[in-house]
């Protein structure tokens, strides 16, 4: 008897470990898609939306060019604006891979802002849903995370 207990009292401490690795990971992945997409999204856009007319006029100086041989604001440009795009469209990517209800609350909450330049507030994103407060948490952590695995995955 007393073995059994022991064997059912380490298979919960295995579960609840696994559980808190799970919570963890889950965590993380959520800090991961704040912190390094949802923060870069709307410079992204703003670097890939603006048309920048490179300067026409010539500069002499007696200080050397760029080593790696012939560099124009052009190109720098060019290759910002491009880089920012492409950038974008992986984001989209992985967000459209999303449910369409984890799609919307990350658009409503986190692709929109205010006058104000502030995210949308969570009740009145939970509202224009017809969600309860406690179903739209539990649906922004999922979506949040679901779409950090969709750009991790995308990346591999």
């Amino acid at each position: 008897m007393q073995l059994a207990f022991e064997l059912y009292s380490n298979k919960i401490q295995s579960e609840s470990d696994m559980k808190k690795l799970e919570e963890q990971e889950m965590e993380c992945v959520i800090e991961y898609v704040l912190g390094e997409w949802i923060r870069k999204y709307f410079r992204m856009k703003l670097i890939a939306n603006t048309t920048k007319i490179p300067s026409i006029t010539s500069s002499y100086s007696d200080m050397p060019f760029h080593s790696n041989g012939f560099h124009s604001s052009t190109e720098s440009t060019a290759l910002k604006t491009l880089t920012a795009e492409e950038w974008l469209h992986f984001f989209h990517e992985g967000l459209n891979k999303l449910p369409e209800m984890h799609q919307e609350i990350i658009e409503k909450k986190y692709l929109k802002r205010g006058y104000d330049g502030k995210y949308t507030p969570d009740d009145l994103v939970y509202q224009e849903m017809h969600l309860g407060r406690t179903q739209y948490y539990q649906k922004k952590k999922e979506s949040l995370y679901w779409l950090g695995l969709a750009l991790i995955n995308g990346l591999k």
